[in-house]
């Protein structure tokens, strides 16, 4: 009997021994879970989710279209396009504004002097600048006002070296009354009034709106632009080019225009003078005929006249001039400036 006591009582102390073990097991499971819960209810405030960075994308996108739409209205602001911005004395400058927004009004100034715009078949502005082969050298600042903007930038004028030559009298000239102090008394006294009176008008609309073009079909240069021709205590300097023309040569119109003078005068000869507005003119000088009179319109490629030795002329030739705002440009460096930049 004791011994069947005592595995009794073994076996009470077994099932006591397996409830500990279930209770205490109970327990840890317990606490696992409520630690795993609160977690879950305190997220984490450094850690952001996918979709609020999606959010704060779409938060930031205005900010980002208003800047896209400030570089569009840059891109509508006027932009200002320079021929050059070092020029020597006779250069030309053409100035190109491309209009995106629609200027309605357009003005500016180089140093002291008004500047005319015009548009072009591109729809752009464009302004040519004449610099005096006179111009004293140094810097000047150019504006240019359109709407509510400006633009401003100082630009260098630059000496210019002409080449010093002999001013030249035939027998034949001496024998017509041409003597060195005779050309410069009918220059300054007879025939530059003439040219001055027709040059000073100012036509204020363009009645050209396409690059210029040669006087000749063949150019050939026989009296360089600038040159200072000297005799004794007589300087005259050349502004104008002269040009190789056998006699009676078709000589062309440089563009379109209305003629302004066409007449004979004592050391330029038969001169004919075409007015292309804003300022322009074109001059040719010691014609042998006119083809076309005073007040004529005249269009790009029509011949005007036919070459000649009239006037202080040594032989046949041409001699081309330009005019921009009163200022006397090499003629040929005009046409290629043109050329090269009234398409901008």
């Amino acid at each position: 009997m004791k011994s069947k006591g005592k595995v009794q009582i073994l076996i009470i102390l077994l099932i006591l021994i397996g409830l500990g073990i279930f209770a205490f097991r109970g327990y840890q499971y317990w606490l696992a879970s409520v630690g795993s819960i609160s977690e879950e209810i305190i997220p984490d405030k450094e850690a952001v989710p996918e979709e609020e960075k999606v959010v704060e994308k779409e938060e930031t996108a205005p900010a980002e279209k208003a800047e896209e739409e400030e570089e569009s209205e840059e891109i509508l602001l006027p932009r200002v396009y320079l021929s050059s911005d070092r020029l020597e004395q006779g250069d030309t400058l053409l100035i190109g504004v491309k209009d995106k927004a629609g200027i309605d009004k357009i003005s500016g100034e180089f140093g002291p002097e008004k500047i005319d715009f015009f548009k072009s078949a591109t729809g752009d502005w464009i302004a040519i600048v004449g610099i005096s082969v006179k111009k004293e050298p140094g810097k000047y600042n150019l504006n240019i006002n359109f709407s509510n903007n400006k633009f401003g930038k100082e630009l260098n004028i630059i000496k210019r070296d002409f080449p010093v030559t002999k001013l030249l009298v035939t027998e034949e000239l001496e024998k017509k009354g041409y003597t060195p102090p005779k050309i410069s008394e009918n220059i300054a006294k007879k025939d530059n009034p003439s040219l001055y009176e027709v040059l000073q008008i100012f036509t204020p609309t363009a009645y050209f709106n396409q690059p210029f073009i040669y006087p000749l079909k063949k150019i050939k240069v026989v009296g360089k632009y600038g040159s200072i021709r000297k005799s004794g205590e007589v300087a005259l300097q050349h502004l104008g080019v002269d040009l190789d023309a056998a006699m009676d040569t078709p000589v062309y119109a440089v563009n379109d225009g209305i003629v302004r003078f066409s007449e004979g005068l004592i050391n330029y000869g038969k001169t004919l003078i075409i007015d292309h507005g804003l300022g322009i003119y074109s001059l040719y000088l010691h014609l042998n005929k006119f083809k076309v009179l005073d007040g004529e319109q005249v269009r790009q490629g029509d011949v005007i006249g036919l070459s000649g030795n009239t006037g202080y002329s040594i032989a046949p030739h041409l001699h081309f001039s330009i005019k921009a705002n009163g200022s006397s440009v090499d003629p040929l460096r005009f046409i290629k400036t043109i050329e090269e930049e009234m398409g901008l």
